[in-house]
């Protein structure tokens, strides 16, 4: 009789591969170099995705012939019998020649019949010529040490040819110190787990459609935090919803998640466990201290390393204050929120307790972020007055400014450094008039001189909202010699002086002021109006037309500001949209609209200079991307918009804009309307008085020029240019300099003076070279790109190179009024050359699934080269991705 117990075969095979599970590319590099590890370990909480990932690289193994066996445990393969059972059954269907009273070694559950039976495993395997792969899903089932010691015997004695992968939701307790050090051992953690965004978007797309909103991927992907569990749970409630395209809340998908980690998550642990997660959920981030104080813990620091081995969704936040802390998954901690709320405990209390530890931490904007939540306003009130000076987040303002609503003004009124930060709060939401009817108050009721250079400051910064910066920079000179002792308003006053300094024109002042001892701390602080200094300094350096200093800025500022306040806080948002313009003028488009995606609601919360320049900067990758009637659109709303703000400057870089697609789109009277009323505001601004006047009669009058060099009037084109080239020199604007320039270049080629024309057209592409300015060229369309062709730059190969470039992509990123880019369209009619040998050598790497990276390796090339080759082959073959690239390719080679 065998002694075998009957087996379940299904767990000797992998679950099926979704249709909608995504290529973990990367991953499965990674693995394939694995090839001489003796063991794979791969890690992670529940949901990660570790059961497919090794699925997808058992189907790559096999294609590579090689033997792979599979086992799936289950919580009644805990015992040394029913594994071996297990494992050898595995064994035996992989075509091992092993007997089946092999068994018989585990009957007895000793450690010696586990050793027996490990060593004829390895035995067996070493006489077998091919590689065999045994892996072992859901590990964490096997408690039972002797099943530890076996799987040890088997890990440490194992023949070259046989590789052991363990997939687990927390660390096996194998010693592998020795085969690290010697470096035989494979390990992909939790952290590496989670779904980057562009495989977030890849999974949305193939279980949604390709028509999924470029803003709900990032929000969906945002949300579940790259966690494939949660992007699934998403996606399912979103199928056929008509709301698919706005990301609101489902019910389905909520009940989905809460059954999810309910059971496969809660259920194995213990209550004492349970309960001491659902209390410090209440915490954005916590320490093993602030932990055990919220949630009465004696032994929270042994509670968080049994989180942390058991991969329970806690993942690391950095060390501070001598402190590691740490954060729950968003989605873990909504869930366990949601079941605080529903039991007895006292959540107000937690609160209570969480701002006391944090005041005492020196935390004050967590300690105020509780002490709102705890629903006491004299907790608030007296925290507030206790730490005056150490507020450092000025995102999450919204509630902070409801509860003060709710105290009559007459009490503010009686707490001065209260209500002036009430007042700062709402500027720093863009609630201006609120902010000012605080202020009156403030006035009132002080008498003495104490609060005057604040009030300055905050009128101050009424002024730039209002887009006053000549009234801005006035109050700011007032101020000059007086040191702040608040760093809050230490950090504003400097950042609004340094965007008045570049508005005005001030560039050499405005970078000794950026780069002075007095702001040095600003460079090294992480608070938020801090990180806007560093990107005003950013921006300054783009308004004068230094676009690669603008992107080594702004590039930096965000790293710092996601990283201490998160994607979607106020610092990062006007850090992004400086450096997607800076990318946008560099040509890199795609990177540009990933820096802007998902953050133009915030930038409400921004003064006017924010909010035209991420419109300008959206509309131009809209144009690119999606074609004009979708910018035009766009245009029409925010056109608009900008009128109800009272905004004349918004208005005018809106119709700018619009003008500059309709004469894309080849009519140029279709352009006379939006140009004339563009006239018409240059008209009222035209004493050019201020900083805002003259932007307006300068973009004006440059789209003027290009409208007159439409309808062939070169020699009325050369004297707006003149005038546009007067302002642009004042205020030093780099950019406006390089559009005169080219206009300029077109205007004295339409009259014959083509010489004239090139030799100016020579000296733009050298200092758009050197700075980075790129698209203002192209931007001007299918005339520059006619010059350059005629330019003759061969005498300097590096200017030749460039000279080459820029002809390419002006005639790829013109897009028609359909959206389609001209560069296919050509193709498709036949009259644009074969891919370039570089470019088929990237689709042949493509093919092959290579990674940006590991192409540009290959081919000893930067990543940004390749980058850039791929949006050449996409244009040529009218495509948006790679695999449709490898198809469209294999397609062309076929027709030829």
């Amino acid at each position: 009789m065998n002694p075998m117990p009957q087996l379940i075969t299904t767990k000797f095979a992998p679950p099926r591969i979704s249709s909608h599970a995504v290529p973990r590319e990367q991953l499965l590099e990674r693995l394939g170099k694995a090839h001489n590890a003796r063991l794979v370990l791969v890690t992670g909480g529940a949901g990660y995705g570790k059961t497919t990932l090794l699925a997808q690289w058992r189907q790559i193994l096999i294609r590579e012939g090689a033997d792979v066996a599979w086992l799936s445990l289950a919580p009644e393969d805990e015992t040394l019998s029913l594994f071996g059972a297990d494992l050898l059954g595995t064994l035996l269907q992989a075509g091992l020649p092993l007997e089946d009273n092999l068994f018989k070694l585990l009957e007895a559950g000793t450690q010696e019949g586990a050793r027996a039976f490990a060593s004829v495993l390895i035995n067996t395997i070493a006489r077998v010529s091919a590689r065999l792969y045994l892996i072992l899903d859901d590990f964490q089932h096997a408690r039972d040490p002797r099943i530890t010691a076996m799987m040890q015997l088997l890990i440490d004695r194992a023949p070259t040819n046989l590789h052991l992968v363990l997939a687990s939701r927390d660390m096996p307790g194998l010693l592998l110190g020795r085969l690290r050090g010697m470096g035989e051992v494979c390990e992909i953690a939790s952290s590496e787990l989670g779904f980057s965004f562009r495989e977030s978007e890849a999974f949305l797309k193939a279980c949604l459609g390709d028509d999924v909103k470029l803003d709900v991927a990032h929000s969906i992907h945002d949300i579940a935090a790259g966690w494939p569990i949660g992007l699934q749970l998403m996606a399912n409630a979103l199928k056929g919803s008509p709301r698919k395209q706005a990301l609101t809340p489902l019910p389905q998908y909520q009940a989905g998640l809460a059954d999810y980690l309910a059971e496969e998550v809660l259920a194995p642990l213990p209550q004492a466990l349970i309960d001491f997660l659902q209390k410090i959920a209440i915490l954005r981030r916590f320490n093993a201290a602030v932990a055990a104080h919220v949630a009465d813990s004696l032994d929270a620091s042994e509670l968080i390393a049994t989180l942390q081995t058991q991969n329970l969704f806690v993942l690391p936040a950095g060390n501070e204050g001598g402190h590691q802390w740490y954060r729950l998954h968003p989605l873990f901690a909504e869930f366990l929120g949601q079941r605080l709320a529903a039991s007895p405990v006292d959540v107000g209390l937690l609160h209570r307790k969480a701002a006391q530890w944090f005041e005492g931490a020196g935390l004050i904007a967590e300690a105020a972020r509780h002490a709102i939540l705890c629903e006491d306003l004299d907790v608030l009130i007296e925290l507030l007055e206790r730490s005056q000076g150490s507020y450092h987040s000025v995102s999450n303002l919204n509630q902070y400014t409801r509860w003060l609503d709710s105290v009559p003004l007459e009490r503010l009124a009686q707490h001065p450094g209260i209500l002036l930060m009430g007042a700062w709060s709402c500027l720093l939401l863009v609630q201006t008039d609120k902010a000012e009817t605080w202020l009156n108050a403030l006035e009132t009721t002080q008498t003495t001189t104490t609060w005057t250079p604040h009030i300055s400051l905050v009128r101050a910064t009424i002024a730039l909202q209002r887009d006053d910066l000549a009234r801005c920079f006035a109050l700011l000179e007032t101020l000059e010699g007086r040191q702040f002792t608040h760093p809050l308003y230490e950090q504003v006053r400097s950042a609004m002086y340094l965007m008045c300094l570049a508005y005005m024109g001030m560039h050499d002042r405005a970078r000794q002021y950026f780069n002075a001892p007095r702001t040095r701390p600003l460079h090294a602080s992480t608070d938020e109006i801090a990180l806007i200094f560093q990107a005003t300094g950013a921006h300054a350096a783009f308004i004068e037309g230094d676009i690669l200093e603008a992107e080594r800025l702004a590039s930096d500022a965000l790293h710092r500001a996601e990283r201490f306040h998160g994607k979607g806080s106020v610092s990062a948002c006007n850090c992004a949209v400086v450096l997607a313009e800076a990318l946008y003028e560099g040509d890199r488009i795609d990177d540009a609209r990933e820096a802007i995606t998902n953050r133009l609601g915030m930038l409400h919360f921004s003064t006017p200079t924010y909010m035209i320049r991420t419109a300008v900067c959206y509309i131009r990758l809209q144009y690119h991307q999606e074609g004009a009637q979708r910018a035009l659109d766009y245009l029409t709303r925010k056109i608009s918009g900008f009128r109800a703000l009272g905004c004349p400057r918004g208005i005018a870089n809106m119709l700018v804009e619009q003008v500059r697609i309709l004469l894309g789109n080849g009519d140029w009277r279709q352009s006379e309307g939006p140009q004339k009323a563009l006239d018409g505001l240059a008209q009222e601004h035209q004493n050019q008085q201020t900083p805002v006047d003259a932007e307006i009669v300068a973009l004006a009058t440059l789209s003027r020029a290009r409208l007159t060099l439409a309808r062939q009037e070169p020699e009325q084109a050369l004297k707006l240019v003149d005038d546009a080239q007067q302002i642009a020199d004042r205020y030093q604007r780099g950019q406006w300099q390089a559009q005169a320039g080219v206009l300029r270049a077109l205007a004295l080629e339409a009259l014959g003076r083509e010489s004239d024309a090139m030799q100016l057209l020579r000296g733009l592409l050298d200092q758009a070279y050197r700075k980075g300015l790129i698209r203002s060229l192209l931007d001007e369309g299918k005339p520059l790109r006619e010059l350059l062709l005629r330019l003759d730059c061969r005498d300097d190969a590096v200017l030749e190179s460039f000279r080459l470039r820029l002809a390419d992509a002006a005639l790829q990123a013109i897009p028609s009024p359909s959206g389609t880019p001209q560069g296919a369209q050509a193709l498709s009619a036949g009259e644009s050359n074969l891919l370039t040998k570089r470019e088929q050598q990237i689709i042949e790497l493509l093919e092959q699934s290579m990674s940006n990276k590991r192409i540009a390796q290959t081919l000893n090339l930067s990543l940004e080269t390749v980058k850039w080759n791929l949006k050449n082959i996409y244009a040529k073959l009218g495509v948006a991705g790679r695999y449709e690239a490898i198809i469209a390719a294999r397609q062309q080679m076929e027709d030829d």
